[in-house]
């Protein structure tokens, strides 16, 4: 029975990515119908099924939506839609260059999700017209993102370190030299980081141009041509409610899972003062982006629990053999988690990655940290597929990308950071060090 769900599980993961490569129907309609299949299939159970639906990441996506879209509706919106075109219209370079630098430093203090809901404000002022335009400076944040997520320990970052602990700490039996650092994960990224911000600011018109997705943005989008459509009381409103927000991701270790509240309370202070209707809020809730994320984090959780995460995690013991090399061991584990977490997300992955590595490297007398460091900085590299991370799922749904026509785009960037990486944690961190 077990080995049924397996194939299943296995099955619905190959049906969902031909159909996001294929792109015929809507990311949420394929992820739902994927929780639907499992579902009657028994490998996960009717209330698993729509977990996703009330999972905090879904209500977080959601609500800071309604929320930064609320700022398109001020003159904050026209302001900086002004200063965008003076920019793009000189130097198309400097832009590209200013977003990618907001990208990298919004993403060391909070989640990846409220980056991208800030970022869209700026990405929304281009003009779609000229080569810098939406769609390709969405995708372009998420890239950014992926490349610079949790290398500082500032923030929300710097709870990565602990976090990463806690999946293999019971492995090294006290040992605490064997478990990360604070500055371990910036030490080993660092470089592949800055190779992939270089790539992206050079690289970024091989990012097909696309209309983007109006019904992701839908309540802000409308009113980025005017001045504003609300009154001088409502736009304070608006801005009070989006600084409130932020600073709650700011001080997201003090908040706890209060942070995941803030943004739901900002949502109904805009809908109890009128500023926005309960037409345009749910709108935006019941958007296609949403049933896509509240559907993969169903399906991350069914490839787990079916073990067909850790079937694949498992190829890499057959693949490594008996006496690998230092090159070959960091290799065979970025390489593998990369693919992996470009289909299975970021966090599932590291979850099934990181104790299979930290158990192959103490079982070869390897040391666990090294393995642990290059599992996690390879798992950020999510770019590729929809279901690697938050800015991703954001980043195809908004930009309307389709994953084969961005591969002239991604693949180098896979390339270049597992590369680097690769060097990065074999000079700070051998695996027989």
């Amino acid at each position: 029975m077990e080995n049924l769900q397996l194939y299943i599980a296995l099955a619905v993961l190959v049906f969902m990515i031909i159909s996001f490569l294929i792109h015929k129907f809507p990311y949420g309609l394929t992820a739902m119908t994927c929780v639907i299949v499992l579902a009657l299939t028994g490998v996960i159970d009717v209330g698993t099924a729509f977990s996703g639906l009330s999972h905090t990441t879904t209500i977080l996506v959601a609500t800071m939506m309604v929320v930064a879209g609320a700022i398109g509706k001020t003159s904050i919106a026209y302001r900086i839609r002004q200063k965008m075109a003076v920019i793009q219209g000189k130097n198309g370079f400097l832009l590209v260059a200013l977003i990618s630098l907001f990208s990298l430093v919004l993403c060391q203090i909070m989640g990846q999700t409220a980056v991208m809901a800030i970022m869209l404000l700026i990405v929304q002022t281009l003009d779609d017209e000229k080569d810098v335009s939406q769609s390709r400076m969405i995708l372009l944040v998420s890239a950014v993102i992926c490349a610079w997520f949790g290398r500082f320990p500032v923030g929300m970052g710097a709870a990565l370190p602990l976090s990463t602990n806690a999946l293999y700490e019971g492995l090294v039996e006290g040992n605490s030299e064997y478990l990360l650092g604070m500055f371990d994960i910036l030490k080993v990224g660092l470089i592949p980081s800055i190779a992939l911000t270089i790539y992206c600011v050079f690289a970024w018109r091989l990012i097909p141009k696309q209309k983007i997705d109006a019904s992701a943005v839908e309540t802000g989008q409308a009113s980025a041509q005017a001045e504003a459509s609300v009154s001088k009381r409502g736009e304070m409103i608006i801005i009070g409610v989006f600084v409130l927000v932020m600073a709650a991701f700011v001080f997201s270790d003090q908040l706890g899972k209060l942070i995941y509240i803030f943004p739901a309370v900002g949502v109904l202070v805009l809908i109890y003062t009128n500023i926005l209707s309960v037409r345009e809020v749910v709108g935006t809730l019941t958007s296609d982006m949403i049933w896509m994320v509240a559907g993969i984090l169903v399906i991350s959780s069914a490839l787990s629990s079916s073990g067909a995460g850790e079937f694949v995690g498992n190829m890499v013991l057959r693949i490594l053999g008996s006496n690998p090399s230092s090159l070959l061991v960091i290799t065979v584990f970025c390489v593998t988690t990369v693919i992996m977490t470009n289909f299975l997300s970021n966090n599932g992955t590291t979850a099934i990655m990181v104790p299979i590595a930290a158990s192959t490297a103490l079982a070869g007398g390897m040391n666990p940290k090294a393995v642990v460091l290059v599992v996690f900085c390879s798992s950020c590299l999510a770019i590729a597929f929809p279901t690697g991370c938050a800015a991703a799922t954001m980043g195809y749904a908004i930009g309307n990308h389709n994953p084969i026509k961005t591969l002239k785009f991604t693949i180098p960037y896979l390339l270049i950071g597992m590369v680097t990486l690769i060097f990065s944690a074999n000079f700070f961190f051998p695996v027989y060090g």
